[in-house]
């Protein structure tokens, strides 16, 4: 992992000259503009996404690399979730579809008309430049063709056909039971000029059936979305480390945050920190000590029994995204509410809170409020 983030460093210092690229999204409107703010800067061509990136949230008094952090992670959640954009089948448009570690393009022809296979081979790679989070999920059967693989050796299962029907077919094809329903499977097997079953040729039928369903049908789709990776810069480090390839598409599990990851960051504070306009400082008073563990504490169980989105959502409040750093400091400080310092990945606790119960609540109501900002009630 060291060579590679010397490698992404390289790719962004041989381009620090070049003019910044500006991405700026205003959080006061509504979801659909915001979502066509991120997909119209991402679709532009032959801009070179290794130059300097600068990001602003219009509505929201934050400033430095906290809100670049936090537009990385906006970028690859829109990304895995869907856009508020009426593409002409639905309401959100969800480029990648399919079950969990089994993602696979959407065969929608407004999206690859739309050239929306570049923009998330942009958006996966420029977000991978810059340190940002991963894209988990993809199948390793697209991921195989993606660089290069044989279909020979695909690694294809029946979960990577998203299409429920497809699938059937597949499955009474791989059987020896009598086929119920024929018509349905003879239909599919002509529409991809396939030879209909026999007694002879199930098994092979319901492989080649499988292989169009994934990977025949969405080629278009797989090349376009090489096509924008390859424009971010990273297409040659792939190549030449493989060894990278899992940790920019890695598996939805692999991809999660842990309460120990987070714990292992943590530099934990051993005295009441006071805010002043100009200045701050420390006070070691033997009264406060006993604030400092008590809200510490109450910090460590949270993240212990932390869901796996809690954890990201504490991470994305924290940090502006949900990469925990080497060092994420805490203070504990005069205040109501928990606030979040991203450009200098600080935590800043009230000592006010004497029951878990209310901590936690306090917690949870702020971390909820970051995929729209920086975590304002």
């Amino acid at each position: 992992m060291e060579g590679t983030e010397e490698t992404t460093i390289n790719l962004l210092y041989s381009d620090r000259e070049s003019n910044s690229l500006f991405l700026s999204m205003d959080i006061r409107k509504d979801k659909e503009e915001q979502d066509q703010t991120l997909v119209k800067f991402y679709k532009r061509d032959n801009v070179r996404w290794t130059s300097p990136l600068l990001c602003k949230l219009q509505g929201d008094v934050a400033t430095g690399s906290g809100v670049d952090r936090h537009m990385m992670s906006t970028v690859i959640f829109k990304l895995m979730s869907g856009f508020h954009i009426n593409l002409g089948s639905a309401a959100i448009t969800k480029v990648f579809e399919g079950e969990p570690d089994h993602l696979t393009p959407s065969v929608s022809e407004g999206l690859l008309d739309n050239d929306m296979f570049a923009v998330a081979g942009r958006m996966i790679g420029h977000t991978f430049l810059h340190g940002g989070p991963s894209f988990p999920g993809l199948s390793p059967a697209i991921v195989h063709i993606l660089f290069g693989g044989s279909l020979e050796t695909t690694p294809l299962t029946l979960r990577d056909c998203p299409d429920l029907d497809i699938r059937d077919a597949v499955k009474m094809l791989e059987g020896d039971a009598e086929l119920k329903d024929i018509d349905a499977v003879h239909q599919l097997c002509l529409s991809w000029e396939l030879p209909t079953p026999n007694a002879t040729n199930r098994k092979w039928l319901s492989e080649k059936l499988l292989l169009h369903a994934v990977i025949e049908r969405t080629r278009p789709q797989i090349n376009q979305f090489q096509k924008g990776l390859k424009e971010t810069g990273l297409w040659s480090l792939l190549i030449q480390r493989r060894d990278v390839i899992p940790i920019l598409f890695p598996r939805e599990s692999e991809a999660q945050v842990t309460p120990q990851m987070i714990l292992d960051c943590i530099i934990w504070p051993s005295s009441i920190t006071f805010i002043f306009e100009s200045y701050r400082v420390e006070d070691d008073d033997e009264s406060d000590v006993v604030d400092v563990c008590r809200v510490s504490g109450y910090l460590k169980t949270f993240i212990e029994n932390a869901s796996p989105a809690e954890l990201k959502s504490l991470m994305k409040f924290w940090m502006g995204w949900e990469v925990p750093a080497t060092e994420m400091r805490v203070e504990i400080v005069e205040a109501p509410l928990p606030t979040a310092l991203t450009c200098f990945e600080n935590l800043r606790l009230p000592r006010h809170y004497t029951l878990y119960k209310t901590f936690d609540e306090d917690l949870c109501a702020c971390i909820s409020t970051s995929y729209s900002g920086f975590g304002r009630i």
